[in-house]
């Protein structure tokens, strides 16, 4: 699970500092930074307690910097803790209204938590900053929104538009292949979600895998569908999908 958890930190934290975010001029404001590139770092690393611990510090010794507040927000984010997250993040928009990264973030935290509406309405903010340098990420947090919402095709439209920015994201590639699953577009689906398991299998994210297996056996492919389970056993031992993938194989193998 911790790799499945770097593994959303990696999409959600494109930046770990923001240019002209305040000046130093005293040892507080040093020692946050300090502080701040040691719990970006131990993020990255899957080190969340540890994280959580150095960003706390930095906020105690800058308790004005956005971008502290944005790496908080994650650190409780990857903890299940969304209700500590939405502060946060809300905390880095009210000290900086434009901070793209914070609010993309802060959309995928009403995600979570249940608002997805909520959330397209902030998401729709950040992807018309045209200045934003990765308007890939705003657009699959729609997507998975508009997933969320049922409203698929709204969903494959926002997953299409950032594949056509970055060809290889994984995330993208699960979520439109998850769509036309759940349209029972099948053939359609196992054909996209195999292209999502190359793209994600390096990342041990084995969420396309599990899917793509559930798309074979429902489209009457039996040995497609009994080979990707297999699969998933074999390269997820510790998969969110792996227990499941060994009960419908006993149950087909009956």
């Amino acid at each position: 699970m911790q790799k499945i958890a770097i593994f959303f930190i990696g999409f959600l934290l494109t930046s770990a500092f923001l240019t002209g975010c305040g000046t130093f001029g005293s040892e507080d404001k040093e020692a946050a930074e300090m502080h701040l590139r040691i719990g970006t770092a131990q993020l990255q690393e899957g080190a969340y307690p540890q994280a959580l611990a150095s960003l706390l510090k930095a906020e105690e010794l800058d308790g004005d910097n956005p971008v502290i507040e944005n790496n908080l927000a994650l650190a409780y984010f990857v903890r299940d803790r969304f209700e500590l997250a939405e502060k946060h993040v809300a905390r880095a928009l009210t000290l900086k209204p434009d901070y793209s990264d914070a609010r993309n973030n802060y959309g995928r935290i009403l995600i979570e938590r249940g608002r997805p509406q909520d959330a397209i309405t902030e998401l729709k903010k950040v992807i018309a900053d045209l200045t934003y340098q990765f308007p890939e990420k705003p657009l699959i947090n729609t997507g998975i929104a508009y997933f969320k919402l049922k409203q698929y095709d709204q969903a494959r439209i926002h997953f299409q538009k950032a594949l056509d920015i970055q060809r290889d994201n994984c995330l993208a590639h699960s979520y439109y292949g998850r769509s036309l699953y759940e349209q029972k577009k099948l053939d359609r689906a196992t054909e996209a979600l195999d292209r999502a398991v190359g793209f994600c299998q390096r990342g041990q994210f084995d969420e396309p895998h599990f899917f793509s297996a559930m798309a074979y056996l429902e489209a009457g492919d039996k040995v497609q569908a009994e080979a990707r389970f297999e699969d998933i056993i074999k390269l997820y031992p510790r998969g969110k999908y792996t227990e499941k993938a060994r009960s419908i194989l006993k149950t087909m193998r009956k």
